[in-house]
């Protein structure tokens, strides 16, 4: 009497909670590795950066922040491009310690825009005249690219050489490293 005796497969509850639990940590470790992966990408062009126009320069939520003139006209190819290791080192940086109060974010302006080209001032004698408007802003044609650190909304410092404007930077991440 070879009876064959059938039985009722139970379904275990524990082993697929348990299951279900390892699969939601794998997929939530996933998206975090990627959304880590996303934010430590190294910039290496100015679309990379948060442009502003005109009148927004002053208007930014952050107490504190950094300003970076430039023009994408081939006529300054040469002394922008001198800057551009320095300036996405930076905000390579600054993406990495965003939540450093420390490390200012740094935006940037491209004087080649028709409305930010009425900031640029052609055979003058001055390097920069500095204010809390857009209005008031004036770079001379020589002096681009600039570095310019606004404070509540007023220009506090400025600095035009390639050595002032690396120094400046490098001494940000040096201190917040």
């Amino acid at each position: 009497m070879n009876k064959k005796i059938t039985t009722k497969k139970t379904v275990n509850y524990k082993n697929i909670i348990f299951w279900g639990a390892i699969g939601l940590i794998t997929l939530a470790f996933i998206i975090a590795v990627i959304v880590r992966f996303i934010g430590s990408r190294t910039v290496n062009n100015y679309d990379s950066i948060e442009h502003l126009v005109g009148e927004e320069i002053f208007e930014q939520t952050e107490e504190t922040y950094i300003v970076y003139l430039y023009s994408s006209d081939s006529q300054y190819e040469e002394a922008v491009g001198a800057m551009d290791e320095i300036i996405f080192n930076y905000v390579t940086f600054q993406k990495r310690n965003s939540d450093d109060a420390d490390v200012y974010k740094l935006y940037a302006v491209d004087l080649a825009d028709p409305e930010n080209a009425k900031a640029v001032v052609f055979e003058s004698e001055t390097n920069m005249l500095v204010g809390s408007q857009f209005s008031d802003l004036k770079v001379s044609d020589k002096s681009i690219p600039v570095l310019i650190v606004i404070k509540k909304g007023s220009v506090i410092s400025y600095d035009i050489t390639e050595n002032d404007i690396s120094d400046y930077l490098q001494t940000i991440i040096e201190e917040n490293k």
